[in-house]
């Protein structure tokens, strides 16, 4: 997300939902094997006793962040199913574009 929030234009086309909504409920398009999904979310998140949110955060107010990991958890079954896994393949999945690897050798 940090190198999509780089290209404001990437992150803004995910959202279908583009303003603040009295019901909670967002729209995200998500891209998964090469086909766009939309993935509907609330705005409750899982948070520390404190109030901290568990996985993600974001400066100041933002929202976007922590609606889009929940989207993409919801996607891929749960927040625990996101460890791991390789950057390209996140990449793909959040702008619908092939992507690949390199290895590059010391």
């Amino acid at each position: 997300m940090a190198c999509l929030a780089e290209t404001p234009s990437l992150i803004e086309r995910l959202f279908l939902t583009k303003t603040y909504n009295e019901e909670g409920l967002y729209r995200i398009k998500i891209f998964k094997n090469g086909e766009a999904h939309e993935v509907i979310v609330d705005d409750y998140f899982p948070c520390f006793p404190n109030g901290q949110p568990i996985f993600s955060r974001s400066h100041g107010n933002e929202l976007w962040v922590l609606l889009l990991e929940k989207a993409y958890a919801k996607l891929h079954g749960c927040y625990k199913n996101l460890i791991g896994g390789n950057p390209y393949e996140a990449m793909m999945d959040l702008t619908g574009c092939p992507t690949t690897c390199f290895k590059l050798d010391d």
